[in-house]
């Protein structure tokens, strides 16, 4: 069965690492074999990224254009397709921004991580986030 503990962590801090720029977490995140993050906005097009050295270009690329502090709030975790060295979470998105002294949500989402057990720890395989509205 798997340790739901260890991947609710790994999502949340995910979430974390983001909002505090921790790039080689974001990176370290994903398995190391062919990782996906699938993204689509408003029920468009998914726009894939495969590999690690994509999936580290899209964080920096968005990164880099941010001025505003963001959190991203993860919530209504749970779980599918459970078994000893795989399981597929399902979460809610809550994108906040902070700005000039104004609270704003930019967006919400629900992601569908497949996660992976490598060695001792958790990594997400593919990630997929279908956001409400574009950030």
């Amino acid at each position: 069965m798997a340790d739901k503990q260890a991947v609710t962590e790994l999502l949340n801090h995910a979430g974390v690492a983001y909002d505090v720029g921790d790039s080689g977490f974001l990176i370290e995140m994903f398995a190391p074999d062919n990782p996906v993050f699938e993204m689509t906005i408003s029920g468009g097009d998914p726009i894939a990224f495969e590999g690690s050295e994509a999936i580290a270009g899209l964080f920096s690329g968005a990164m880099d254009e941010q001025t505003d502090q963001r959190r991203h709030v993860i919530t209504n975790l749970y779980f599918e397709d459970e078994a000893d060295d795989s399981v597929t979470a399902v979460s809610y998105l809550v994108l906040i921004s902070v700005e000039n002294g104004r609270l704003t949500v930019l967006s919400s989402g629900m992601y569908t991580d497949c996660c992976v057990k490598v060695g001792d720890d958790w990594k997400i395989q593919k990630r997929s986030l279908a956001l409400d509205l574009p950030y």
